[in-house]
C-alpha cells in the first residue's frame, strides 16, 4: 500500500513532534514549576515534621511526661500542712480561751527525689522515642507520595502525548477516509484507538489529582492550595547486604528503642519502689497557750510503720512491665528481621527489574521509535502497523515509569525498616 508523499510527510511531522514532547517532559515540567514556587521531597518532609497532625497528636504525649517529671522534680514529695486550734474553757471566776498552731512537713528520704526524676527522665525519653517512631512512618508516607505524584505527572505527561498523537491521526484518517484513500476498517481502529487514549488520559489527571491531594493531606495544607513538586525517580542502583540492614535496624529503630527504654524505666521504678517501702516521716512544730499559764513550743516526728503496705502492688505492677517489656523486645527484633528480610527481598527483586528495563528494554525502545519511523516511510510498514508499534512502544515506557515507583517504594522500604538513609532526600 503506498501513501500520498504529502501523508507521509505529516506522519512523520508528528512523529517528530511527539517524540521531542515525549522525550522532554521534565523540561516541560521544569519550566511550569518556575511559574509557582516549587518544592522538593526535603522540603516536604519538613513541611510534615512541622504540620502533620499524626506527628503533632505524638508530641502531646510529650506534655504528659514532662508533667510527671515536674512533679518528681518537687524538692519536698507534698504541700505543708498547717493546723490550728481555738477553744474556750470556764474558770471559777472567768472564762478563758486556748489556741494551738501547729506546722507540719513530710520529708522524702533514702534518694527518692532523685530516682523518681530517673524515672521520669526515662519516660521522657520513651516518649521521644515514640515520637520519632511516628515521624518515621509519616516520613515513609510522604516519600512514597511524593514519588506517586512524580510518577502520576509523568504517565499523565505520556498520556497527552499519545492523545495528541491519536488526535492529529484521526484527523488525518478522516480526510483521507473522505478521499477514498483508506477503507472503513483503518478508520475503526484509529477511532477506537482515539477513544481509548481519551480515556487513559482522563483516568490519568484524575489519578494525579487524588495522589496530589493525598500529599497535601499528609503535608497538612489545604486541598485547594497550589503544590508544585520538583524531583525525580531514582535510577541508580543501590548495593546493599542484608547484614548491615539488620545492624542499622537494631541500633536505629525507634520503636525498638523505645521497649528498650520502657524496661530501664521498669527497672529504675522497681529500684524507688523498693526504698518507697520506709515511708517517708513527717516533721511538725506547734505553738499552744493556754491562758493562765505558760506557752508551750515543741515539735513532732511521725512515722508510718510498714506492716501491711509493703508496696507489694506497685513492685509487681513495675516487675511485671520490665519482664513484658523484655517479651516485647525479643518480639520486636524478630518483627524488625522479618521486616528487613522481607523489605531485602522486595527491593532485589525490584532492582533486577529496574536494571532490565534500563540496561535492555529501554535502549530498544528509543532505537525502535526511530525505526518503526524510517520502516512507515520507506513503505515497508502500513498505517496500522506504524500505529500499533508507536503505541506499544510509549505503553512499555508507561510499564518502565511504574517499574521505577515500585523500585523508589523497595528503597523507601528498605530506609523505613532499617533507619539507613541510602538515598538523598534534596534530589
Amino acid at each position: 500500500m503506498i501513501y500520498p508523499v504529502h501523508h507521509i510527510k505529516y506522519v512523520t511531522v508528528v512523529t517528530l513532534i511527539t517524540s521531542i514532547l515525549f522525550f522532554s517532559p521534565n523540561i516541560l515540567m521544569a519550566e511550569e514549576g518556575r511559574e509557582t514556587n516549587s518544592v522538593n521531597l526535603e522540603e516536604c518532609i519538613k513541611a510534615a515534621i512541622e504540620n502533620n497532625l499524626q506527628i503533632a497528636a505524638a508530641r502531646k504525649g510529650l506534655g504528659t511526661a514532662e508533667a510527671d517529671r515536674i512533679k518528681a522534680s518537687f524538692l519536698l514529695p507534698s504541700n505543708p500542712k498547717l493546723n490550728s486550734r481555738v477553744g474556750s474553757r470556764n474558770a471559777p471566776a472567768s472564762r478563758h480561751t486556748d489556741y494551738m498552731f501547729s506546722l507540719s512537713q513530710e520529708l522524702q528520704v533514702y534518694g527518692q527525689r532523685g530516682k523518681r526524676i530517673k524515672v521520669s527522665n526515662k519516660k521522657i525519653e520513651r516518649v521521644e522515642f515514640e515520637i520519632a517512631d511516628v515521624e518515621r512512618t509519616v516520613i515513609a508516607k510522604i516519600k512514597t507520595g511524593f514519588y506517586e505524584v512524580l510518577t502520576a505527572r509523568e504517565i499523565l505527561a505520556l498520556r497527552e502525548n499519545v492523545n495528541s498523537i491519536f488526535e492529529r491521526l484521526w484527523d488525518a484518517t478522516r480526510e483521507r477516509y473522505n478521499a477514498g484513500a483508506i477503507a472503513a476498517l483503518e478508520l475503526n481502529s484509529i477511532k477506537i484507538g482515539y477513544g481509548q487514549a481519551r480515556q487513559q488520559l482522563l483516568v490519568a489527571n484524575n489519578n494525579y489529582k487524588n495522589r496530589l491531594l493525598s500529599l497535601k493531606l499528609l503535608l497538612g495544607k489545604p486541598g485547594d492550595e497550589v503544590l508544585n513538586i520538583e524531583g525525580k525517580l531514582y535510577s541508580e542502583k543501590l548495593l546493599i547486604s542484608m547484614e548491615d540492614l539488620l545492624t542499622s535496624a537494631y541500633g536505629k529503630r525507634p520503636d525498638l528503642k523505645a521497649i528498650e527504654i520502657e524496661k530501664e524505666r521498669a527497672s529504675q521504678e522497681i529500684s524507688l519502689r523498693k526504698v518507697e517501702i520506709i515511708p517517708n516521716p513527717s516533721v511538725s512544730g506547734f505553738f499552744s497557750r493556754e491562758e493562765g499559764d505558760d506557752d508551750i513550743v515543741g515539735g513532732q516526728l511521725t512515722i508510718a510503720i510498714p506492716i501491711w503496705d509493703r508496696k507489694q502492688p506497685e513492685l509487681k505492677r513495675a516487675r511485671t512491665t520490665r519482664d513484658k517489656a523484655d517479651i516485647n523486645i525479643k518480639y520486636k527484633q524478630l518483627e524488625i528481621q522479618k521486616e528487613v528480610e522481607t523489605a531485602f527481598q522486595t527491593f532485589m527483586a525490584a532492582k533486577e527489574g529496574i536494571a532490565i528495563y534500563t540496561d535492555e528494554i529501554i535502549p530498544q525502545v528509543d532505537e525502535s521509535l526511530s525505526l518503526n519511523e524510517i520502516s512507515y516511510q520507506e513503505g515497508n510498514t502500513s498505517f496500522i502497523e506504524f500505529l500499533t508499534m508507536q503505541k506499544n512502544l510509549l505503553e512499555t515506557r508507561a510499564t518502565y515509569i511504574n517499574t521505577l515507583l515500585d523500585y523508589n517504594k523497595a528503597i523507601i522500604n528498605i530506609e523505613t525498616v532499617s533507619g539507613e538513609n541510602l538515598i538523598s532526600d534534596d534530589r
